[in-house]
């Protein structure tokens, strides 16, 4: 069993001070995710029987699989709810980040599993659990969590294309690992593995089948989110870009499952008609992230994105795509944090957040709703060894979020009007909560 030291007052209480008007809960949420989680060996029988990391898309874990053993690699949960102590967390989901250096570890006081910084116990862990589904097999022996797997209890994942045609380090994003996630894959073994570069569309509709028609309230599927690696070329002789190549998936699902469940396409830009007919197949919601919002930033750090479409053009087919798939429908990814990647970002966190809500301001101006993920930062991308984000810039750029989304009254409080200014008191409430990320 672990230890209780209380030499040094934790992270989140002393940020608490320094923001009052900021939940608890984006506090540690925000440093669990720049620094990543440890568990001890307890704790890891403790979680016996969970639902485990999937390895869907990328690593998103801080230390190698050399660093991690398979021990904990195939062990730890993929996502994790924290909830009460001394913070009194609402319940509050998180991203299972494993680093072996982090001050985070989640361990067993006192018959309970909680979440301890360098020793002190900040929340209690509850840890997900498997729906019944998985471990069932398809034809072939995969296993259905090998096909598509369920993250934070709600949310179907369908990576249809586990590589990513921008390669080597001309076009590669710097902080992406996609390519090099998929060759450990390749060397590891496990339920939790799959490494096929191409998903069978006939597995994937029977594994969302199972998952959307499960009866159980607490593992009902709300949206199934699709995504892979951007396709500039033909795949195996077939489609030579990521909406052709995803349209039969979308066709099939839908034909499936009908139309109750939002679908989410994650892909590189596309232009409108490319838009308009993934809409007709069935998407609710296209992204295509942007990544940074600093247009010289972009060209350094996503340098695929920049030589086959460019930022100007990322811009302009992310506006168009509001008026076919309507405001709150338009989300790209924004690395939030990589702003400040060395050498080319900003030097302070003050000019980071100001680019970073100045970009919110446009996008939401537009009707397009960015969503904030926090830089991991992986061992097989570009930026290893950088040094984690500075947790105010976090802070921050949240804060500059939610003040856009609420200026611009969108989805979900569109049609309401504003609801204070600038809602700061509600952010600290009920933005973070319950959320992935």
């Amino acid at each position: 069993m672990g230890s209780i030291n209380r030499l040094s007052e934790p992270t989140a209480i002393c940020y608490r001070k320094k923001y009052p008007y900021v939940s608890p809960e984006v506090i540690l949420k925000e440093d669990l995710l720049r620094l990543g989680i440890n568990f001890s060996e307890p704790a890891l029988e403790f979680a016996h029987g969970c639902r485990t990391q999937a390895y869907f898309l990328f690593s998103y874990n801080i230390s190698s699989y050399g660093e991690l053993g398979a021990a904990l690699s195939a062990r730890a949960p993929e996502d994790i709810r924290l909830v009460g102590g001394p913070l009194g967390l609402k319940p509050t989901s998180v991203r299972v980040v494993l680093s072996k250096t982090s001050p985070y570890l989640v361990d067993v006081l006192n018959g309970l599993l909680m979440i301890c910084e360098n020793g002190v116990p900040l929340a209690e862990v509850v840890l997900p659990r498997k729906p019944p589904y998985y471990g069932r097999c398809l034809a072939d022996g995969t296993r259905y969590e090998q096909v598509i797997p369920l993250l934070y209890d709600h949310y179907a994942f369908i990576t249809t294309f586990r590589v990513c045609h921008y390669w080597g380090d001309k076009e590669e994003c710097k902080f992406c690992d996609i390519n090099a996630h998929v060759r450990q894959l390749r060397r590891q073994t496990g339920d939790h593995v799959s490494a096929d570069a191409i998903k069978d569309v006939g597995k994937v509709t029977e594994v969302i089948e199972a998952m959307v028609t499960e009866p159980r309230p607490e593992f009902r599927v709300i949206t199934i989110i699709m995504t892979g690696g951007s396709i500039v070329r033909k795949v195996r002789g077939g489609a030579d870009n990521a909406a052709a190549f995803n349209i039969p998936y979308i066709e099939a699902v839908r034909e499936r499952v009908g139309g109750r469940v939002p679908i989410v396409m994650i892909t590189e830009s596309q232009p409108i008609a490319a838009v308009k007919a993934m809409r007709r197949a069935g998407v609710t919601s296209h992204n295509a992230n942007l990544e940074v919002w600093d247009k010289r930033l972009f060209q350094i750090i996503a340098p695929g994105k920049e030589k086959y479409i460019g930022y100007d053009r990322w811009l302009a087919n992310l506006y168009a795509a509001v008026d076919v798939m309507g405001e709150g429908n338009v989300s790209p990814n924004m690395v939030s944090g990589i702003e400040m990647a060395r050498p080319w970002g900003f030097e302070t966190v003050g000019e980071a957040v100001a680019s970073a809500r100045e970009g919110f301001e446009t996008l939401m101006s537009h009707g397009v709703v960015p969503h904030l993920d926090t830089w991991c930062i992986e061992p097989g991308s570009g930026l290893e060894g950088h040094p984690p984000v500075p947790l105010d810039f976090l802070i921050l750029a949240d804060l500059a979020w939610y003040e856009s989304w609420r200026k611009y009254s969108l989805p979900p409080f569109a049609g309401y009007g504003p609801m204070g200014a600038p809602g700061i008191a509600v952010y600290g409430n009920s933005a973070s909560v319950d959320v992935g990320g």
